[in-house]
């Protein structure tokens, strides 16, 4: 006869063990005591203490965070709360730091004897039961350690409540963060972590935990920060640093890509298609894992924030509220949002392409400058009156607003990952200072629903949101023509390596997608919101998305012709379209000096600046020009 398990335990482990065993049992049927914000009342319970729910062995908790410090501790153990409802255990031997899994009713923990040991874990509690969680140990006092997967850099980043750097802000990686302020007080440290590829790349790590670095951190973003555990987030850093490779400055972001259910490859395929194609500049990231006040966050992906800057958008910079006709012309950056915003301009969208597409307003909302004077809302109105009315009438009078070819290629791109919410949010237009300059369409943002679309249609003809202009432009001639001689080209010669690029990509990172999906299995979401995306088989998800490209491809070429891979096709000369000249207000100076010296010539009303005005405010200060003559008046 075999043996059972408990006869082979020692008469001391047989003992503890059956007593944790009844005391479950006796307790199955009463719950546990909940505190005032309804969160379980936990303790630390074994054999130092008779598996008893003693008060001097309670956690205290912090937010979603339970944590405790012993003076030692030694024997068998478990997490619970005093009726044994909520409980945690394992199979590990705990033998110092470490961070293991916490299983709901799962076995006891055992340690030889540890002292000065720190527990903690975040809350994973619903509908009356305790869901897996990781449970951290510390013996020396720091924050609890991360369980990485040892394959990517790891970020970690402190929060603190205030600059003495005393107590841990836990607020950052509240389920409920509610709020996009910056909190301050923070610091971190990059470590490259044995990563050659990026450090053939001329990446290194920065700073450590004994000498960290100063940043800000705010969460970013709208349906994926409200939605979501699991929050994305916007850095700035004290001195610009070129992170992971990345070019060098102050602002990144750390994004999360809780709603990726394409491995983590929606944003990647977006951005190397944009580089491959030439956009003037696309995004670049890195994967990262990431550690916030000593609690792992999972897999991350570091990237470069949209600036106006010399590495990013290299244009003209422009001060908020410039009322300077020399230099309000440019730089700007605005984008066609989905979202009711302060400060938009808002008109209603032109379409030539009937009533199949729907129609919804053209919001442009500021990005920089942040806040626009009657200068320059003038300015961007009659910019993009100007492209909408050509657009709704078909004219190539388009092009002398916008530039065509990058209208064509931020287009390819978009159709080939099937991105149905493009031309809806996250898109982006910029133009330069001064006379000859285009809006561009860039940079690509956001493509968080990648491979949505058809794979055997256009993404327009199957969008549940409303893809602005894009339907009308395709019914442009000129806009057509410059997209089949684009298309060849860049297929012939570019397109291709993106695979190996994905394939390189995804053995990269996926380790981390293994331990980002048990940081976030079965955790609490937040109201209203969804769990995070599960990738840890990304095999099957990069086979689906390499399918989806293959067959998007295919069938866009029964549309726009086919195409030999590596055959040597010239690049098309850019379109040379002479841009629209500035309008008169924008010119310094004033221009046509009237000669009408009569008592009726008509009034004309400028600004202080010297800016002419159509529609003077009462109580404001305006020089006046009447023929030949002109004085400062107070229009009444």
């Amino acid at each position: 006869m075999k043996p059972n398990l408990l006869s082979l335990m020692k008469p001391e482990r047989l003992l503890a063990t059956l007593y944790a065993c009844l005391a479950t049992a006796i307790c199955s049927f009463a719950s546990d005591t909940l505190d005032s914000e309804g969160f379980p009342v936990m303790y630390l319970r074994g054999q130092f203490n008779g598996w008893s729910a003693e008060e001097t062995h309670r956690f205290d908790r912090s937010g979603d965070t339970y944590s405790i410090t012993v003076n030692s501790l030694a024997g068998e153990f478990k997490i619970s709360g005093d009726n044994w409802q909520y409980n945690y255990g394992g199979n590990d031997n705990i033998n110092g730091t470490c961070s293991v899994e916490g299983t709901p009713g799962g076995s006891n923990w055992n340690t030889p004897g540890l002292e000065n040991l720190t527990i903690s874990f975040d809350a994973a509690f619903s509908e009356g039961s305790a869901r897996p969680t990781t449970i951290h140990f510390t013996t020396d006092g720091s924050s609890a350690a991360a369980a990485t997967s040892g394959t990517l850099p790891v970020l970690y980043i402190n929060v603190y409540t205030d600059a003495t750097h005393s107590t841990l802000d836990n607020e950052i990686i509240a389920i409920d963060l509610d709020h996009k302020n910056y909190f301050t007080d923070a610091e971190y440290w990059l470590d490259l972590n044995g990563c050659q590829w990026l450090a053939d790349c001329g990446a290194t790590s920065l700073g450590s935990e004994q000498e960290p670095l100063p940043l800000q951190i705010k969460a970013r973003g709208n349906w994926t920060r409200r939605g979501f555990a699991k929050k994305p987030y916007k850095i700035k850093l004290e001195a610009k640093q070129p992170m992971l490779g990345l070019t060098k400055s102050k602002h990144f972001a750390l994004l999360a890509h809780a709603d990726d259910t394409f491995g983590y490859l929606r944003n990647f395929c977006g951005f190397d298609l944009g580089h491959r194609i030439g956009l003037p500049w696309t995004p670049a990231q890195q994967p990262v894992e990431l550690v916030v006040n000593g609690d792992y966050r999972g897999l991350y992906f570091l990237t470069e924030s949209i600036r106006i800057e010399k590495d990013r958008i290299n244009i003209s910079e422009l001060d908020d509220m410039c009322s300077d006709p020399a230099l309000a012309s440019g730089g700007y950056l605005v984008e066609l949002d989905n979202y009711d915003e302060d400060g938009q301009i808002v008109l209603e969208e032109q379409s030539c392409a009937g009533s199949d597409h729907y129609i919804d307003a053209l919001r442009i909302t500021p990005d920089t400058p942040e806040e626009y004077s009657e200068l320059q809302r003038r300015f961007i109105t009659d910019q993009f009156t100007a492209m909408n009315n050509a657009i709704g009438n078909c004219s190539d009078n388009l092009w002398a607003y916008m530039d065509l070819d990058d209208a064509v290629r931020y287009y390819i791109v978009e159709e080939l990952i099937s991105h149905t919410e493009s031309y809806h949010g996250s898109t982006y237009l910029f133009r330069d200072r001064g006379e000859g300059h285009k809006w561009h369409f860039s940079p690509l943002w956001d493509c968080g629903n990648a491979f949505n679309g058809p794979t055997d249609g256009y993404f327009y003809d199957h969008d549940p949101f409303g893809n602005t202009w894009i339907p009308s432009m395709r019914a442009n001639k000129t806009f057509n023509n410059r997209l089949l001689s684009t298309w060849k080209w860049f297929m012939s010669t570019a397109y291709s390596g993106l695979f190996d690029a994905i394939d390189e990509y995804t053995s990269h990172i996926a380790a981390a997608a293994v331990y980002d999906r048990r940081r976030w299995a079965g955790r609490p979401v937040p109201d209203g919101g969804q769990p995070v995306a599960d990738n840890s088989d990304m095999d099957s998800r990069r086979r689906a998305v390499v399918d989806h490209l293959r067959a998007k491809a295919a069938w866009l070429s029964t549309q726009w012709g086919s195409y030999t891979p590596g055959e040597d096709i010239a690049e098309p000369a850019r379109d040379n379209t002479p841009a629209a000249p500035l309008p008169d207000y924008m010119l310094s100076g004033v221009e046509n000096i009237a000669t009408d010296n009569t008592p009726d010539a008509p009034a004309e009303y400028f600004t202080i600046e010297g800016i002419r005005t159509e529609n003077p405010v009462p109580g404001r200060l305006y020089i006046v020009r009447q023929g030949c003559n002109a004085c400062r008046r107070i229009f009444r």
